[in-house]
């Protein structure tokens, strides 16, 4: 069967916007699960009279768990160049966390290391967790 030029383009927008619409799923899953790691945190160190250290240890340690899967799923999706789009979901979820804290908390950005700790460990976590990704889920025969 001859392909013509036209379906051939619109076979791969449509691969473009499955792909597109999978990162934003497996972004909002991370977030789900950022939401169950950090009631449960909140859970332990309510029972455990825990101290601000151990408070800001927890939330550094969800930030990591949650960008290494996420970076995992996003690789696993995308099959190649699996840790430019592990550091991509892990930036991406940073600048939706660091959105979110100017608009709700009136974080400040200047002048705050903890910003840059957090933003690099989003991103080296997330990539670390797309090397780690198998090959993608479908094959693709063209």
């Amino acid at each position: 069967m001859k392909r013509y030029p036209v379906q051939e383009m619109c076979r791969n927008e449509e691969k473009v916007k499955n792909k597109v619409r999978s990162y934003f799923i497996v972004l909002g899953g991370m977030f789900v699960v950022s939401f169950v790691l950090l009631l449960l945190l909140s859970f332990f160190v309510w029972k455990m009279d825990g101290a601000g250290n151990v408070l800001c240890a927890g939330i550094l340690g969800v930030y990591i768990v949650t960008n290494v899967l996420g970076g995992f799923w996003v690789g696993r999706m995308m099959g190649q160049q699996k840790f430019f789009w592990g550091a991509a979901t892990g930036g991406s979820y940073f600048l939706i966390l660091l959105a979110a804290g100017v608009c709700l908390a009136d974080a400040k950005l200047f002048g705050n290391t903890q910003l840059m700790t957090a933003a690099l460990l989003c991103i080296i976590s997330g990539m670390f967790g797309g090397m780690l990704a198998p090959a993608s889920l479908s094959k693709d025969k063209t």
